[in-house]
């Protein structure tokens, strides 16, 4: 089984569905792509994915979870919402409750709301505690993206949140590795800034999340991001795959296509999630397809 924990949808219908900002009004410069939910099942179907997390896109809605909610109720049988929450917002917590109870929720995500490089309050602050602790009693599953600007800096706090919350899933997307997007990658030639990643053996895995060796709880979500900076550098995906399987376990990745922002096609996304496996042993390809995503997500079954 393929699931993908990793797939953004964007409606073109603006009128029911428009684009909204994170806190502060501010938006980073991505393009207003438009990938709706009909887009997605059909590549899934073509490629033989069986299950999806539909993750808020919150660089283009913002906290407004509506389509995504949408689309996996009408969808329930195929895709599991992953919201977005602005974790500073004194009713977090009681927002979650109410998309566990009314939405079956399958997961929460947390972003910062502006790029600052030493701002960890949007994930660590005692106010953003609480919509930890809401997710524990739920056990629902965390993501947490961190961009290069503010990696190292949320890394830190990352740690600190992880020791607290020990029976949360916690989910690193991208790995937690400081690899850019695309966009990122063509918004920051264009300000002449040009970023490079830390090669093969290591990749810069224990440099970066080496500290979460010892925490079970604590996921890494490859996907098309690393593979894009991974291929461009010349470098080989399967040797990233097998350095974080040897580090952390099989049990402790997952696979995301990042459809709707990575520019690639699904179809290609999904072949190279297959050459990146290549030096898994089946008992370790299995669960990283898709086996540790249905155990995270519930495979529909919150």
């Amino acid at each position: 089984m393929i699931f993908d924990t990793h797939a953004h949808i964007l409606s073109a219908d603006l009128a029911a569905y428009p684009h909204s900002a994170l806190r502060g009004g501010e938006r980073p410069p991505v393009p207003a792509v438009v990938f709706p939910v009909e887009n997605l099942l059909a590549a899934m179907d073509r490629e033989g994915v069986a299950r999806a997390c539909v993750v808020q896109r919150a660089t283009l809605y913002g906290y407004d979870n509506s389509y995504m909610l949408a689309a996996a109720a009408a969808h329930g049988d195929r895709l599991s919402p992953v919201a977005v929450l602005d974790a500073e917002e004194p009713d977090a917590p009681e927002q979650l409750e109410r998309l566990v109870r009314e939405h079956r929720l399958s997961g929460l995500r947390i972003v910062a709301p502006r790029l600052t490089e030493h701002d960890t309050d949007w994930l660590a602050s005692a106010q953003a505690l609480e919509l930890w602790a809401a997710a524990e009693r739920h056990g629902l599953p965390v993501a947490v993206i961190l961009y290069r600007r503010n990696n190292a800096a949320g890394l830190v706090a990352l740690e600190h949140v992880a020791r607290r919350f020990t029976g949360l899933p916690i989910v690193l997307d991208h790995c937690g590795l400081p690899h850019p997007s695309t966009p990122e990658m063509r918004f920051a030639a264009s300000e002449g800034i040009h970023y490079t990643i830390d090669p093969p053996p290591g990749f810069g895995i224990d440099e970066a999340i080496g500290r979460f060796a010892d925490c079970p709880h604590v996921h890494f979500k490859v996907t098309d991001i690393n593979f894009d900076r991974i291929e461009e550098a010349g470098h080989d995906s399967a040797l990233f795959v097998r350095n974080l399987a040897d580090r952390f376990g099989a049990h402790r990745i997952v696979w995301g296509s990042d459809v709707g922002q990575s520019p690639a096609p699904y179809a290609e996304k999904v072949g190279r999630l297959k050459v990146a496996a290549s030096q898994l042993t089946d008992d370790e390809r299995n669960p990283f397809f898709g086996g540790n995503a249905a155990r995270l997500y519930g495979a529909g079954t919150r």
